[in-house]
């Protein structure tokens, strides 16, 4: 049995959603951050876009909720979109309050028909992520246990009153709490491109799946347009406002392309056999470039890219899992005890698709609405037996993961196929017995991620075989649009066309 520690409220995961749970619940007992690197290390700190907020005089709560439920595809639920934007300007006076500092006008992304991106220049998350950050440190009640990887949830008389962790320097802990938030972020590594950090491997997911939670809508999973495609930074996103200040999409013959396609950058690289296409930012003004996205061309410029005058080679990648692990408005899953929010979590407000710049907003709402419901939650009088994880050799899980991720790229990915998806799931089922096969190796984090998005990746394949209609983010190209249509027409709102963005 590993050294236990009691707590009054366990958060895994440090990026927005789990701190600002972890601030809340602080004025109400004692907290525990398990984050799996460093605390600052989360999409949240990479996310370039800004927090959709109805805070403008020609805006309104209304107007982004329409927004936000024609961008979910008819799929959204009203009373959870209704929560988050009614509760946007509070979150935006709360993270003022913590020392955020923001641009003082609004941006505007697709989607939206206002002006309403609470932003800081291309560098949001980062400026919350730091305030954020700050608070938790300078706060008593909470301690932050860097490099701690959790391997189980721990569970008694079907209530979740913990969680087993591997921390680096001290071994082996369990840790015993009154409420336990999953706050884990998303499952990008799933896909051979993606925008996500390395730490991205859906292992909220994976431990809601062990403990029974519910989970939905995993086959909902937004990919972006233009990552940087460069040995040196392969998932560095190029944030859709750079096209949206004018830059084009051109193919290896220099030719614009978009005039033929909808935004599936894959389709004219495979219809050309290129491993990339472009974005041609060249004829825009160097000035208004550099100041408008400091942090892109700074990085872009460090590998020998000049946002002004070079075409930026560019690929789609997985941004952003619309799905997760179920919850009420109060973040409650389906395991009493256990609560989720952020990315990991299935609120209802993403519907089938993401409407950008709503994800920090919503890690916010959703916290600080799970924090409140938490305070009333049960003591817990006993730790529960906990289990070591199973590892395979790292070299194994090398190779499994790999193998996985190329089967998830090409059959689950922007477009789909009844015979692409049994081919993913034929090979997911593969991978999971060669796993199990190599079973008996010392703990590793790599072979435990490896495992978790093995899991994932079955759970998002059998989602996405079982759901026979396009909508939102799902695309199945067998599927011709009559079959089983959607009961209900999308809500419609006015405004501009509707691209996928980042946030």
């Amino acid at each position: 049995m590993p050294t236990s520690e009691v707590v009054d409220f366990l958060v895994i995961g440090s990026g927005l959603a789990g701190l600002t749970f972890a601030l809340r619940v602080a004025e109400h007992g004692t907290v525990a951050v398990l984050t799996k690197s460093d605390v600052s290390e989360s999409n949240t700190n990479y996310a370039q876009g800004g927090i959709a907020a109805a805070v403008g005089e020609a805006d309104s709560w209304e107007l982004h909720e329409q927004d936000t439920l024609v961008a979910g595809a008819g799929l959204c639920n009203l009373s959870a979109v209704r929560h988050l934007v009614q509760n946007a300007p509070s979150a935006i006076k709360w993270l003022r309050d913590l020392g955020a500092h923001f641009d003082p006008d609004l941006g505007r992304e697709g989607g939206h028909s206002r002006n309403r991106i609470v932003r800081r220049a291309d560098r949001t998350g980062g400026e919350v992520e730091r305030a954020v950050v700050r608070a938790v440190h300078d706060h008593a009640n909470i301690e932050v246990y860097d490099h701690a990887f959790v391997t189980e949830l721990l569970i008694a008389k079907g209530r979740c009153v913990g969680a087993s962790a591997q921390i680096e320097g001290l071994g082996a802990r369990a840790f015993r709490s009154r409420a336990v938030m999953l706050a884990t972020g998303g499952c990008g590594k799933l896909y051979t491109h993606t925008t996500n950090p390395a730490v991205a491997t859906g292992d909220g997911i994976a431990l809601a799946l062990k403990a029974g939670a519910e989970v939905a809508n995993l086959e909902f999973m937004q990919f972006h347009p233009t990552t940087l495609y460069h040995p040196q930074m392969r998932s560095f996103l190029i944030s859709e406002a750079v096209r949206g200040a004018g830059a084009t999409l051109r193919n290896h013959n220099g030719t614009r392309f978009m005039y033929d396609y909808d935004a599936r950058l894959e389709a004219e690289m495979k219809r050309l056999g290129t491993w990339c296409v472009y974005l041609d930012t060249a004829h825009l003004e160097r000035t208004r470039l550099e100041e408008e996205f400091p942090t892109i061309a700074k990085r872009l410029a460090s590998i020998g890219i000049l946002i002004h005058k070079d075409w930026i080679p560019v690929v789609p990648a997985q941004h952003y899992s619309c799905g997760g692990v179920v919850t009420d408005l109060d973040g409650r899953t389906s395991v009493p005890g256990l609560y989720a929010a952020g990315e990991v979590a299935s609120t209802g407000v993403n519907g089938a698709n993401r409407l950008a710049s709503n994800s920090l907003l919503e890690a916010i709402v959703f916290a600080a609405a799970a924090a409140r419901a938490s305070v009333n939650e049960p003591t817990p009088t006993k730790t529960p037996q906990t289990h070591k994880p199973k590892c395979v050799p790292e070299v194994d899980s090398i190779r499994i993961r790999r193998t996985l991720q190329r089967a998830m790229t090409e059959h689950a990915a922007i477009v789909r196929t009844d015979k692409g998806l049994a081919s993913a799931s034929r090979t997911i089922a593969r991978l999971g017995d060669d796993y199990a096969k190599h079973v008996g190796a010392p703990f590793s984090t790599h072979g435990v991620e490896t495992h978790n998005l093995l899991m994932i990746g079955a759970a998002l394949v059998e989602a996405a075989q079982a759901r026979r209609e396009n909508v939102g983010l799902h695309y199945n190209a067998d599927l011709n649009g009559d079959e089983s249509p959607h009961s209900e027409a999308p809500p419609q709102a006015s405004g501009e066309p509707r691209p996928i963005s980042e946030g």
